[in-house]
């Protein structure tokens, strides 16, 4: 037979076990891609179910609410506290107008936390030019 010029023999046909396994090793990596794409999306959704849903499955019977901004104003204990002072010391400081900002009420007096500040450091001031003048 004379082959003419342009056109291409014919493939030889692929045998029959070749194209068993092929597919059988497509068919084995399609359900290994699908086991492991199923297990994450599980994962996922309960992750994500976990963080959406949490708080209104295990709700408290008595819910209370913590103010977790910083307080603006001390009474005179609480200035002496957080200033690790004395409340006589604090009421020293008022009386001596070393305090100059607070209001006076019937409970006892209402400072500023920027006026206790600005007092403390001004006594962190004062003792550290103390220090170095005795040097």
């Amino acid at each position: 037979m004379e082959q003419r010029k342009g056109t291409r023999p014919a493939p030889k046909p692929v045998p029959a076990g070749a194209s068993l396994l092929s597919s059988v090793i497509l068919g084995v990596s399609i359900i290994i891609s699908g086991v492991s794409v199923s297990g994450s999306v599980k994962k996922l959704t309960a992750a994500v179910e976990a963080q959406t849903f949490a708080s209104s499955y295990a709700s408290p019977s008595n819910i209370t609410v913590q103010n977790s901004s910083s307080k603006n104003y001390f009474t005179e204990t609480e200035a002496a506290e957080y200033l690790n002072m004395t409340v006589d010391e604090i009421r020293a400081a008022i009386t001596k107008k070393e305090i100059k900002e607070y209001v006076q009420t019937s409970a006892g007096y209402s400072i500023s936390k920027s006026v206790l500040d600005d007092y403390f450091e001004q006594k962190a001031y004062e003792s550290l030019n103390a220090a170095n003048s005795d040097s």
